[in-house]
């Protein structure tokens, strides 16, 4: 269970730097070392080698600094979601683009999918073609984080790619068809562990991504051998979705903005403490006695070799957005949390995250070496 509880150790301090600054519209970063809790339902130890949170007394750090923006303008504006429609990273792209042009930030935004490989084809493009675009934005989330770490982007690092920031924070569901013979997560457990190989799940992520890694935690909760549990991947959370309900597949790990509102599916629990507000009547995997969580971060980075102008302005755009009455209307329609963390401190956060899912997944034996 070491590997488990350190994997909501660090996923939940995602939560605890939303509720620090979450409210606090003047901040622009928050601190990466927030303290944690192990993320049980009974247990308030603290975690070990968790550095103590030095940000939490309410100030701001230091603004971005809006003369280093100054000189730049996007052109031509891209962010690029490296999976198809549908899932998170599209959501990113479509919801935060859609605000950089209402607040009047910047011009249109053309939002691009590209995907395969877990992102992989994305990344391998713009390293190698665009990696000194000003203009271009690409989506992230913690399974940007997860595939880096297991060197899944062949031939690129994490720290290869400027990280912009993270502005919501998502948490993970387990979802089946409202008409699936699973009313109750429960039975759903129940069954996999009965017999793991009788419940195909799939999600919009290779075997070892964010989506797997929900099972896979899961499966490790339960006892049983991760690998036997039947899995199968797609490009992204819209196209599982499709897969679900066209009885491919039973269960989706999917996102709660990824599932919210789709009547067709049945959310028998969020991967959360407390439950999401969006989903007042859905039970967490906490009330109902299991510890895995899963929150997941919202955000954007950047190419390599973007210019400083054109980070700074990248970060204080997204900044504007995440303090914006437009977004607080967004996120909370799609069932995220408050979070903020941007610049330089979002991208010491993503490499420790890059740091941290390396030593959660050599259990697992699911790093591409």
């Amino acid at each position: 269970m070491k590997t488990l509880t350190r994997l909501l150790a660090v996923l939940f301090a995602v939560v605890l730097v939303a509720s620090a600054c979450g409210d606090d519209d003047d901040a622009t970063t928050a601190d990466e070392g927030t303290d944690t809790t192990e993320a049980t339902a009974a247990d308030d130890e603290v975690v070990e080698d968790q550095p103590a949170d030095d940000g939490g007394d309410g100030e701001a750090d230091e603004p971005m600094d809006d003369d280093a923006a100054a000189g730049f303008v996007p052109g031509s504006p891209e962010c690029v979601a490296p999976a198809d429609a549908g899932g998170g990273w599209d959501f990113t792209c479509r919801s935060i683009g859609q605000l950089f042009e209402d607040l009047g930030l910047t011009e249109n935004v053309v939002v691009t999918n590209q995907p395969g490989g877990g992102g992989g084809v994305a990344f391998s493009d713009i390293a190698a073609n665009r990696n000194d675009n000003s203009d271009l934005v690409i989506a992230a989330s913690p399974a940007t984080a997860i595939r880096f770490a297991q060197n899944q982007y062949e031939g690129l690092t994490a720290d290869q790619f400027r990280w912009i920031g993270a502005i919501g924070a998502d948490f993970g569901v387990v979802a089946v068809t409202d008409d699936s013979e699973f009313e109750t997560f429960d039975q759903l457990m129940e069954a996999v562990e009965a017999d793991p190989t009788s419940v195909v799940w799939g999600g919009g992520s290779p075997v070892g991504g964010q989506d797997h890694f929900k099972v896979l935690l899961l499966a490790q909760e339960l006892g049983i051998d991760p690998a036997a549990v039947p899995w199968v991947a797609y490009d992204g959370g819209g196209e599982a979705q499709n897969a679900l309900l066209g009885g491919e597949i039973a269960v989706f790990p999917g996102d709660v903005s990824e599932t919210i509102g789709n009547e067709d599916l049945r959310i028998l629990t969020v991967m959360a403490q407390e439950r999401v507000p969006a989903l007042p009547d859905v039970p967490t995997t906490v009330e109902l006695g299991y510890t895995t969580i899963f929150p997941i971060w919202r955000g954007l980075l950047a190419p390599g070799e973007m210019s400083d102008e054109a980070y700074a302005f990248w970060v204080d755009a997204l900044g504007q957005v995440e303090a914006s009455d437009e977004w607080v209307a967004a996120r909370d329609e799609n069932g995220l949390s408050p979070l903020r963390l941007l610049g330089d401190d979002f991208q010491g956060f993503a490499l420790d995250a890059v740091d941290d899912f390396r030593t959660l997944s050599e259990p697992f034996g699911i790093i591409n070496e």
